[in-house]
């Protein structure tokens, strides 16, 4: 059987949510030059709102926010009818083995990634469950480009 072709970086959408600027930044230039379509959000709030005006292919969400945290926002997610988006929760938070399971265990939560994210661990991600092939840049471990 023949693999399905993989999709341009460009034709992705992926909705970014986090409190912190300096984290969603980094999330949405990675994303960005890796050649994804970004739109950011502060909080589960925010982020619903931006979901009425388009469909994300992916999110990507913080754990621990004001307002509507990352767990709350995958409830409401779910209630909204848009469970079947995949999303990737990042967390600086210690948790224990029991809660990453709990939060693991929703229907549409791919990925459990821990802060600070490796660069090249969260770009694999996205190709990987977005079917996308990564551009010819490429990143060393610290974030910058190389082979240019």
């Amino acid at each position: 059987m023949e693999a399905e072709p993989l999709a341009e970086s460009r034709e992705r959408l992926i909705l970014v949510i986090d409190d912190d600027d300096h984290v969603r930044s980094f999330i949405e230039m990675t994303a960005t030059m890796e050649g994804f379509r970004v739109v950011t959000a502060v909080n589960g709030h925010d982020a619903l709102s931006k979901l009425e005006a388009a469909r994300p292919d992916l999110i990507v969400t913080d754990l621990m926010m004001p307002g509507q945290g990352g767990y709350e926002f995958l409830r409401a997610l779910q209630a909204a009818g848009k469970g079947a988006i995949p999303v990737f929760v990042v967390t600086g938070s210690q948790l224990d083995d029991s809660t990453v399971a709990m939060i693991r265990s929703e229907a549409n939560v791919v990925e459990f990634i821990p802060k600070p994210i490796s660069t090249t661990a969260f770009m694999t991600a996205l190709h990987k469950h977005l079917k996308t092939a990564p551009p010819e840049t490429r990143w060393d471990s610290l974030g910058s480009v190389v082979g240019v």
